[in-house]
């Protein structure tokens, strides 16, 4: 578990199931995400196999003041790269919460693992998230064309990046 005054990052529990299948709607996928339906029995299948964490990462529940607000998840790609994303839902968008769960997420990281590189993605409209990840440190290196598929087109997204003291030259 991860804390940081009324902000809570920890692993799901089973009671969290019901706020999980909310999540996968079109209201908190908002404008830079495709929707998919995705059936409550299968969520508790994926759920039952490993508790949505695993050695190669997996999704976090976010939490303001003991209330879910969103899910965070973190990808170990491969040995020193990890990617990050996170899903707010609508009324806890724009009041610094993603900002402060991005560091939450970028420091666990840095400190627990030999990281060398951290990224993120976001559509190239989505102003608020890159403005998350660049009050993170993060450094945009390009744009990903076509990437995402939602809303009958595909979407340009920009790559963002975090190079940590381990992807450092000590020169």
């Amino acid at each position: 578990m991860l804390e940081h005054g009324d902000i809570c990052i920890r692993c799901i529990e089973d009671t969290d199931l019901e706020f999980v299948c909310f999540c996968a709607s079109p209201t908190v996928y908002g404008s830079y995400q495709g929707f998919r339906f995705q059936s409550p029995t299968a969520v508790i299948q994926a759920f039952g196999e490993d508790g949505f964490w695993s050695e190669g990462g997996g999704f976090l529940l976010i939490e303001e003041q003991g209330e879910p607000v969103g899910l965070a998840q973190v990808t170990f790609v491969r040995e020193g790269l990890a990617r990050v994303g996170m899903i707010l839902l609508p009324d806890n968008r724009g009041c610094g919460i993603g900002t402060q769960v991005l560091g939450m997420l970028r420091d666990y990281l840095c400190e627990n693992y030999p990281i060398a590189r951290i990224e993120a993605d976001t559509d190239t409209e989505n102003i608020a998230g890159q403005r998350i990840l660049e009050m993170n440190g993060f450094v945009c290196e390009g744009t990903m064309r076509a990437y995402r598929f939602f809303g009958g087109s595909y979407h340009d997204s920009y790559l963002y990046s975090y190079i940590t003291q381990f992807g450092r030259c000590n020169l």
